[in-house]
């Protein structure tokens, strides 16, 4: 009787910590694919930020750049991106790096003291 007691204790553990949350999770990510629609930006799986063109029943077209489209899975959506995520980011430019003068064979580089 213990046994089946502690059994069902250990059930529940599970269930709490495992699949409780995946499902939830799962749930999410079946409302988010549900709730597509063009214009929304969003990241695959595969790390692509695309816009949404064109949303069908099991796929979506993306415009990866100007004029580039792609079509992929709906399961392939990770996310959707936020708009306010990429406003008003910058990057920044490398400096210039200077390029050394040339040197004539035999002689001394500049700054060198022999």
């Amino acid at each position: 009787m213990e046994f089946f007691i502690i059994l069902a204790v250990m059930f529940g553990f599970f269930w709490l910590l495992l699949i409780r949350p995946q499902k939830q999770q799962q749930r999410r990510h079946e409302q988010l694919l549900s709730n597509l629609k063009p214009g929304d930006e969003v990241i695959t799986n595969g790390g692509i930020y695309g816009d949404i063109v064109e949303v069908q029943d099991d796929r979506v077209s993306l415009e990866i750049a100007e004029d580039v489209e792609i079509e992929v899975d709906k399961r392939a959506i990770a996310t959707v991106v936020q708009s306010d995520e990429h406003e008003g980011v910058t990057v920044d430019e490398p400096e210039p790096v200077e390029e050394p003068e040339p040197v004539a064979a035999g002689e001394e580089p500049a700054g060198r003291q022999p």
